[in-house]
């Protein structure tokens, strides 16, 4: 092994154990802080990890060092042996749950993802200008609070080269020519690009597929995932499905959501169904959740979402205005055939603006332990506070005089940039969109899709707790952190500059307090419990209730005050 393979691994060891702990302790309060160690303690042993900095948000940092102490005999232990041990300890039970596979098998990817990018990945950050699919590529820890962030079970070696974004791979689309009476197409009432699908395979192939079949896009790993399907066997066999061999002239590569991918020669994304479980959920897509994103683009094309876009212009979103599916046999739509398109504003370099996910922002340099702040010098609240107001203001704004509740987690707010300053930002993923009962009262007579019923228009209590999750917890305290433990300021001046903003926004006279009163005088607040979740091997994606795997923690802002 070289000195290189070695220091991989123990960078993916961190990391992977960073996120790991991380996770489990927002949901897993048995445990202490004892010199510069977090300890975890039974009645026979203890297990510890040694701390690097500590987090008033939850994100602390860890080395990879770990302990197992019994009596007076401390002992270190492997990754591998802590991982064992953790979870016999969480889950007091001698079997090895199947998480415990999946974490290594994430360690094992993240190990693959640091060797394959040391070569490039300093001089990316070090570049002073990033382009939107560098930018997502670049997201190579994944999710800082997980306890498997990196797991794709189904994938094999091949499949993380050419598919995952990390590896920066490109591949076509497979194409088929369907039969006219299996093809579902549903559009936004407000969308008139209705042949979207046949102007795409035009331009990859050159040529009309006629009048007899529809042309469907497939992604190339699913439908080789979907070559044992029943439904899809009998198309096939009986030519109402026909496979277009020829490779198209379009190349497209994974953005950092994995399933949707990118070219720059297309006016649009495309987001797939994949049998592929990532993070908590079977990755297929619903079809509460893709008419869920037609009736955004209905909502922003209404009086009222016309108005919050002429107040807020610097706010954008990513529309999802058109889905495809394919029809089963019993007339039912095929839900792992399902693919949506998503506007692609990024074909061209937008100037000097630059378009970065705010993840790839937040995260740390897993080579050298600097980031985006450090490397680019800003004064972190002079950045910090123009988030506040060009980032954070219009998802603020959306639920206080609109009742939207955007579920603006940090992979998908995408900062807009001049000379590395927020100037705006874009939204995107809007199948998690919902709605207040003010939302619904204004926009219900324009916007048809708009019920009480279809499970999107949220009691308070939900609507605080999804949106507090996703804009705050996830988003703005991963972003306190980073800007703390890369600039010169504390987690807790930067934690005071929030309550203030949210003190004035409270005594602005918005239509409806209640969320910046839930952020401002909760003790405690909600969170998702990625680790248990995990644990109990639950589908985030066919939860009937959201709430069911959310958590209070101690809620920082309260403290502040």
């Amino acid at each position: 092994m070289t000195q290189d393979d070695l220091n991989t691994r123990q960078l993916a060891e961190k990391y992977s154990a960073t996120a790991l702990v991380n996770s489990l302790l927002r949901e897993w309060h048995d445990f202490e802080v004892e010199s510069n160690e977090i300890v975890f303690k039974n009645k026979y042993q203890s297990l510890s990890i040694v701390l690097e900095n500590f987090s008033t948000v939850g994100s602390h940092a860890y080395t990879n060092i770990f302990y197992r102490t019994a009596g007076r005999e401390k002992t270190s232990l492997s990754f591998k042996e802590f991982v064992q041990e953790l979870l016999k300890l969480v889950n007091k039970d001698d079997r090895k749950p199947v998480l415990f596979l999946r974490i290594m098998e994430s360690y094992k990817n993240l190990t693959e993802i640091l060797s394959y990018r040391r070569a490039d990945y300093e001089g990316l950050l070090s570049s002073k200008y990033w382009s939107f699919i560098d930018a997502e590529q670049a997201l190579i820890l994944g999710h800082n609070f997980h306890p498997c962030p990196k797991s794709k079970v189904q994938f094999k070696n091949h499949d993380h080269q050419l598919f995952a974004p990390e590896f920066g791979g490109s591949f076509s689309l497979q194409w088929v020519l369907l039969n006219k009476k299996y093809f579902i197409q549903n559009n936004a009432q407000y969308f008139n690009d209705r042949n979207w699908c046949v102007n795409l395979f035009v331009q990859d192939h050159s040529r009309h597929p006629g009048n007899q079949y529809v042309p469907f896009p497939f992604h190339p790993w699913q439908f080789n995932a979907l070559k044992n399907n029943k439904e899809i066997q009998i198309l096939m066999k009986n030519e109402d499905m026909v496979l277009v061999k020829k490779e198209g002239l379009l190349k497209w590569k994974a953005t950092s959501s994995l399933r949707t991918i990118y070219c720059e020669n297309s006016d649009y994304m495309l987001k797939f169904s994949l049998s592929l479980r990532i993070t908590n959920s079977v990755r297929h897509l619903q079809e509460v959740e893709v008419v869920r994103g037609l009736q955004v683009h209905d909502v922003m094309s209404s009086t009222y979402g016309k108005q919050f876009l002429i107040e807020n212009k610097n706010f954008h979103i990513l529309n999802e205005p058109s889905f495809l599916a394919i029809k089963g046999r019993s007339k039912s739509i095929l839900l792992d055939t399902i693919v949506l398109v998503r506007e692609n504003p990024f074909r061209e370099k937008q100037g000097k603006k630059e378009t970065i996910v705010l993840s790839t922002i937040t995260q740390i340099n897993p080579y050298s332990d600097n980031g985006f702040f450090s490397l680019r010098n800003v004064d972190a609240k002079k950045w910090f506070s123009l988030y506040l107001e060009n980032v954070l203001d219009p998802f603020i704004m959306a639920q206080a005089n609109y009742g939207i509740l955007f579920g603006a987690h940090q992979q998908n707010i995408i900062v807009e940039l001049t000379d590395s300053y927020p100037c705006g930002v874009i939204f995107r993923d809007c199948q998690g969109t919902g709605y207040t009962r003010l939302g619904y009262e204004r926009m219900k007579a324009e916007v048809c899709s708009l019920n009480l019923q279809n499970g999107n228009v949220l009691d308070d209590p939900m609507a605080h707790s999804l949106l507090g999750y996703y804009l705050i917890i996830n988003s703005t305290f991963s972003l306190i952190n980073a800007l703390a433990v890369q600039r010169a300021c504390t987690e807790k001046e930067l934690l005071r500059m929030l309550v203030n903003y949210l003190l004035v926004k409270k005594h602005s006279n918005i239509l409806d307090p209640s969320f910046v009163d839930y952020l401002l005088y909760s003790s405690m607040i909600k969170q998702k419990g990625n680790f248990f979740c995990c644990l109990h091997g639950i589908n985030e994606n066919t939860e009937r209730n959201p709430l069911d795997i959310y958590n209070a923690i101690n809620n920082p802002l309260f403290n502040i005050q």
